[in-house]
């Protein structure tokens, strides 16, 4: 039999070679299934892989949609602190644009003359300093832009008015407006210069 060993494949009796098949046929069967386990542990951990990734991308957008809700929220509850007192201003400030009126077009010769009359003026003065403080330090802030340049984000044009002044320059207030914080509550109406003709 060892002679047979050194022997050629061709030149081997049939048998030997027989045995030789067999034996590899039955080391390919016994490694059959230690490939498919191989294949089926490579496959798995593919799997795995492609799960850890998938759960990675959704814990990630799920943290940026709380942090993105956050910031919305805090966002919000500047803006209802700010802004809370906006529809309490809008009402105060007509109120307030009374006291404007009336300070501003009472007859001063009267006023002058007679003491009771001088004292009311006096109340009412202070009464709307004191209004006005109020409104500024909620921070509500009055606009009178007189010979200011007409700005369409706070003022409202309700003429215009032939005059030397440039162009697009507010030269007269017929109203005055209120703004809290960078919020407009009301616009202020304005008459706004254009050339002479």
């Amino acid at each position: 039999m060892e002679e047979n060993k050194n022997l050629p494949e061709e030149n081997l009796p049939k048998e030997n070679l027989k045995n030789n098949d067999q034996q590899e046929e039955n080391l390919a069967e016994q490694n059959q299934p230690e490939q498919n386990l191989e294949s089926a542990k490579d496959e798995k951990i593919a799997l795995l892989e492609k799960a850890v990734i998938d759960l990675n991308d959704k814990v990630l957008r799920a943290m940026a949609e709380t942090e993105n809700v956050r910031r919305r929220s805090r966002e919000e509850m500047e803006k209802i602190g700010k802004y809370a007192i906006s529809g309490f201003a809008g009402d105060l400030v007509v109120v307030v644009e009374n006291f404007f009126l009336a300070t501003d077009n009472s007859p001063q010769a009267e006023i002058e003359k007679s003491p009771t009359f001088k004292n009311f003026f006096e109340a009412m003065n202070m009464t709307k300093k004191e209004m006005m403080k109020v409104l500024e330090k909620n921070q509500i802030k009055r606009l009178s832009p007189l010979n200011e340049k007409f700005d369409h984000n706070f003022h409202e044009a309700i003429a215009q008015i032939e005059s030397d002044a440039e162009e697009g320059t507010v030269v007269q207030v017929i109203q005055a407006g209120y703004s809290i914080s960078d919020r407009l509550i009301r616009p202020a109406l304005v008459g706004v210069a254009k050339p002479k003709a």
